[in-house]
Order: C-alpha cells, then sequence, then structure tokens
C-alpha cells in the first residue's frame, strides 16, 4: 500500500496529471457539502434510488465535526475540490463518514489514493477495526472491499407512523441523558467511546434521555425531528422498553418517523414491523471485523454511525 505525504500526488497506475491530495481546510467546506450534494443526487438517479438528502447546514456542521475530531481529505484540480474523503477515528475503531467524487472525476482513479490516504491514516493513529456505511453504488462497495471491508450486515431502514406501542413498564423513568453513562453503553455496544459525538448532537439540539428501571440505567436514545438514534440498551430484554419511549417521543416530533436498524439486530426489526412501520430502503455496513454489540444498537446515520 502506497503513503503519500501531506500534499502529494498519485503515484503509479493510480496517477492523473494535476491532481493534489491534501487536507481539508475550513475553506474548503461550502465545496466539499456541494460536491456531495451533487455526487450524492447524481448516484440516486443512477441507481434508480431515492433518499431525502440533509439540510445543507447540517452538512456544513457535519463535515467540520469530522474535520476537526477526524481525517478528511481532498483531491483538487486547477484548484477545483474533486474527490472528498473523511473518517473519524474512536478508540481503535476507524469509521468512513464520506467519500464522494464529482460524477466526471469518477472511474479516473482518482478516489482510490484519496481513499487509502485516510485509511493509512487511521493506521498509523492506531486504528485496528475499520468499517463504512455504503451505499449500493458498486464501484464504492468495489474500493472498500479492497481495503478488506467486506459485507458484515446490511443496514436496513424503516419508516412511518408507529402504531400499537406498547405501554411502559412499571418502575421505568426518563433522565435526561449523562454523557458519562452514555459514554460506558457506547464502549460495549458501539464498540467505541465517543464524547466529542455526543457534545456534537447536544449542540445540534438533539433530544437525549436515558432510561431507568427500578432506578438502574438499562439504555439511552437520541430523537430529532423524527429520527430515531442512536439508541443503545444494557440487556437484549431491554429493546422494548428503549424504542416504544424513543418512538413516541420522535412521533410527537413528526408525522413520520425513521430508523436505521443494523440487520443482525433482530428486536428491532420485529419490533418496527409490530408498530406499523415500513421498510423503505437499505445499505450495507462493510467492515474489517465485528465490533460492538450491534444487536443492542441503532446508528445516528451514515456520518457517524
Amino acid at each position: 500500500m502506497a503513503t503519500f505525504d501531506s500534499n502529494s500526488r498519485a503515484s503509479g497506475h493510480d496517477r492523473m496529471a494535476g491532481v493534489v491530495y491534501r487536507a481539508a481546510r475550513a475553506e474548503d467546506l461550502p465545496e466539499m457539502v456541494d460536491l456531495f450534494l451533487t455526487a450524492a443526487s447524481e448516484m440516486c438517479v443512477r441507481n434508480n434510488v431515492a433518499f431525502a438528502l440533509p439540510p445543507r447546514q447540517a452538512m456544513l456542521a457535519g463535515y467540520e465535526h469530522v474535520r476537526t475530531t477526524g481525517i478528511f481529505r481532498v483531491a483538487a484540480a486547477e484548484s477545483r475540490i474533486i474527490s472528498i474523503a473523511g473518517a473519524v477515528i474512536r478508540d481503535d475503531l476507524w469509521y468512513l463518514s464520506a467519500f464522494w467524487a464529482l460524477p466526471e472525476f469518477q472511474r479516473k482513479r482518482i478516489g482510490m489514493p484519496l481513499l487509502r490516504q485516510v485509511f493509512e491514516a487511521g493506521v498509523k493513529a492506531g486504528a485496528r477495526k475499520f468499517s463504512t456505511w455504503s451505499s449500493v453504488d458498486i464501484t464504492a462497495m468495489a474500493a472498500y472491499m479492497k481495503l478488506g471491508m467486506l459485507p458484515g450486515y446490511e443496514i436496513l431502514m424503516f419508516e412511518g407512523s408507529p402504531q400499537r406501542l406498547p405501554a411502559a413498564e412499571p418502575g421505568c423513568e426518563l433522565a435526561p441523558l449523562d454523557k458519562r453513562e452514555a459514554m460506558e453503553l457506547d464502549h460495549t455496544m458501539r464498540g467505541a467511546r465517543r464524547e466529542v459525538d455526543h457534545d456534537l448532537w447536544a449542540k445540534q439540539m438533539l433530544q437525549g434521555r436515558q432510561v431507568l428501571v427500578k432506578g438502574n440505567v438499562v439504555g439511552y436514545y437520541y430523537v430529532k425531528k423524527g429520527m430515531v438514534g442512536p439508541v443503545a440498551w444494557r440487556e437484549s430484554g431491554d429493546a422494548e422498553v428503549l424504542l416504544s419511549l424513543a418512538c413516541r417521543d420522535a412521533a410527537a416530533m413528526a408525522p413520520s418517523i425513521r430508523l436505521a436498524i443494523p440487520g443482525v439486530n433482530h428486536s428491532a426489526l420485529r419490533f418496527s414491523f409490530e408498530s406499523g412501520l415500513r421498510l423503505t430502503s437499505f445499505a450495507h455496513l462493510l467492515t474489517t471485523a465485528s465490533f460492538g454489540r450491534l444487536e443492542q444498537y441503532l446508528p445516528s446515520g451514515p456520518s457517524l454511525f
């Protein structure tokens, strides 16, 4: 695997004249978001799929978070950004948050050197497990697999207005999220602690709650504008109480709610069908090794998982 310096050009069979690889800068963010919106829209048309693109302001904040708490690099030609790749490292877990190229520069051996740089930076920083939430784009999936990130689970998207939600258990209480409790659960269920991500979600005004049963914390959840996640619960039998409370809160904010469920999380899949939610789309979790207990976890989304 080749090594690149901070302003390197691709070498060997990956070379394309005039392409410079460098770290993303704060002033690059608007152009990077424009690139994402262009590339994601084109991918949806090309693959005959549909998903709601995040608001531009949310993308700017998310990319800045990855840039300042992780690794974000760009490929540029003639002062124009043509490809981006960014990842976060939490404990020993490297997670690819973004990998996109402008449509006219795809399949031109530009993106793979960029992706390798971000991957290698993770190795140097001490990461031991590497994963990503992959779209249905075949070329991108092949690039991830070449780096050893192989199929782990589907990520199944459920949407709708929940019905028949179970009543709260006796002795069940809700409390504001204690970040320390959440980080303990993250360590086991998510496979890594991530204090900086909880700080971001608090800043973005996500509603975070921890759930107590008979005075003991059994899990936590976040909701915002109908989106549920992340959610983590301590024991497999706690799934229903966590998901019921999270879905009630989410449904109070929006007419339709949305959950992303790892395929291994059978409790959440059964809950979603029993609650009348619809399976609307899917993606893939690709990974070099298993991590956490994803049968007791729902991710926040493609950017941070």
